[in-house]
């Protein structure tokens, strides 16, 4: 039988759902059933305790439209959400299954938003559909005296390896971590920049600094799950263009107006 005839079917359909979630190339499968799945290349796990969903809602509002899926407290996705969040999204795939069969449905996509555990045993997990990822604005430039660009993007065009800086970690507290590399550039050098290391398969962790003096490194979200050992630096920009000459020579893709006059066109005064 055909899956949509195993969907309409009274008798004939064993129903089950199956959760993709994945971070770059890292995938995580897990089956609602009582017994592992395979499709393909993939095995979707059981979980004791199983893994379910609140259902599937397409009312076109956002907040209502959100999934929630329960599952037990020591899955491995959701651990990634004690603490400090993962510093990209995580996707979401749902597919609907037939026991049986050899191929399996989407039935909804989203990412991670929140994770909670409301119970020892069991985690909630929050998720958003891919049309609330579409619902901000959509104009976003402004002409101002700061740059409208984000360091190493499209618009501001440095490489940004070219200015990775390796380091090694020598000691942390709950706040901060402290390299002797750091030590070698001026105070405030990596004022709002990053740092970042390996997790696997190609992919990076992230964490933002907050304040750069000396060798000491004050990171924003606290140093959980920073490894002693080596990692990447990366400067950050106050996005003014005294900054962007003087420590980037980047003044050509500038995208502020340093020159603006502090007189508002849109005051009622008619003489502007």
């Amino acid at each position: 039988m055909s899956h949509d005839s195993r969907e309409r079917s009274i008798a004939d359909g064993s129903p089950l759902r199956l959760y993709k979630f994945r971070r770059g190339v890292i995938v995580w499968l897990y089956a609602s059933g009582d017994r592992n799945i395979t499709l393909g290349a993939e095995i979707y796990r059981a979980l004791r305790g199983g893994i379910t969903d609140d259902g599937i809602r397409r009312t076109g509002e956002v907040v209502a439209d959100r999934m929630k899926i329960t599952a037990p407290s020591d899955l491995e996705v959701a651990a990634l959400y004690r603490g400090v969040p993962p510093s990209t999204e995580i996707e979401l795939v749902i597919y609907d299954h037939h026991y049986g069969e050899t191929t399996a449905q989407i039935a909804w996509s989203g990412t991670i938003e929140t994770v909670r555990w409301p119970q020892l045993d069991r985690c909630e997990i929050s998720c958003q559909t891919l049309m609330a990822t579409l619902d901000v604005p959509g104009l976003r430039l402004t002409w101002e005296r700061n740059c409208g660009a984000a360091l190493f993007d499209r618009r501001c065009k440095l490489n940004r390896d070219l200015w990775r800086v390796e380091m090694t970690i020598q000691s942390m507290t709950g706040a901060t971590v402290s390299s002797g590399t750091a030590e070698a550039f001026p105070n405030g050098w990596f004022d709002g920049g990053f740092i970042e290391w390996p997790i696997g398969a190609g992919e990076y962790e992230r964490r933002s600094i907050e304040r750069h003096v000396g060798s000491v490194l004050s990171v924003m979200g606290g140093t959980s799950g920073i490894p002693l050992g080596s990692v990447r630096g990366y400067p950050g920009c106050d996005r003014i263009a005294a900054t962007c000459v003087a420590k980037f020579n980047n003044l050509p893709n500038f995208r502020g107006d340093p020159n603006l006059m502090g007189t508002n066109p849109f005051n009622g005064n008619p003489v502007f």
